[in-house]
């Protein structure tokens, strides 16, 4: 569960904060685990981030009931603690107002809508040997175009093939969001600000 809270470090500032935020309709009965600032953290808030942050439920489920895991389980809540308090500071101090934090914000915010939009369109399931075969056929016929020989064959770089085949599918899904957000929300730039092709 290591990779779990490594995790939660590099996006403590930004994706546990939006989710923290996110109160549901229903009353939160379950124990206090955090207070900061009077806001307070419930165990049901901590399982719901656990479960967020890892796309595995047998392993979020580990994580939350694993005895071993408890100095993990406290390094993680005392992280989501900390971030809250950031932000409680930030709008304390008015430093979420400075038009620079804003305009950070705003970008880390669009990113994280991206990845969710993205994590939604990408199918859970391993690509199947016809797919990756399929892709690997097509990469050895740009590499022979390109003059290129003593292609390996396809058993021996299955792994690689099916790390090129990810992350093709996440590009061609990247751009099939971008194509669906422009048509929704039209975006116009003056000529001098255009990019090439635009």
């Amino acid at each position: 569960m290591s990779k779990l809270t490594h995790h939660a470090a590099l996006i403590a500032g930004t994706v546990l904060l939006l989710s923290l935020a996110c109160k549901t309709s229903k009353p939160d009965t379950s124990r206090v685990i955090a207070n900061v600032g009077g806001d307070k953290i419930t165990e049901a808030e901590f399982q719901d981030v656990v479960k967020t942050l890892s796309p595995d439920p047998k392993e979020a489920q580990t994580f939350l009931n694993d005895p071993a895991a408890r100095e993990e389980r406290a390094q993680l809540a005392s992280r989501i603690a900390m971030s809250r308090a950031i932000n409680a500071y930030a709008k304390q101090t008015g430093l979420d107002q400075e038009p620079g934090v804003k305009r950070q914000l705003e970008q880390q915010q669009a990113n994280v809508y991206f990845q969710a939009l993205a994590k939604k369109r990408m199918t859970s399931a391993d690509p199947t040997d016809e797919q990756l075969l399929a892709f690997y056929k097509d990469q050895v016929e740009k590499m022979k175009a390109q003059g290129r020989t003593g292609v390996p064959p396809f058993e021996t770089v299955k792994t690689q093939v099916a790390e090129g085949w990810k992350q093709q599918r996440m590009q061609s899904v990247s751009l099939e969001i971008q194509k669906e957000i422009k048509a929704k929300v039209p975006v116009t730039l003056a000529d001098d600000f255009r990019p090439a092709g635009e």
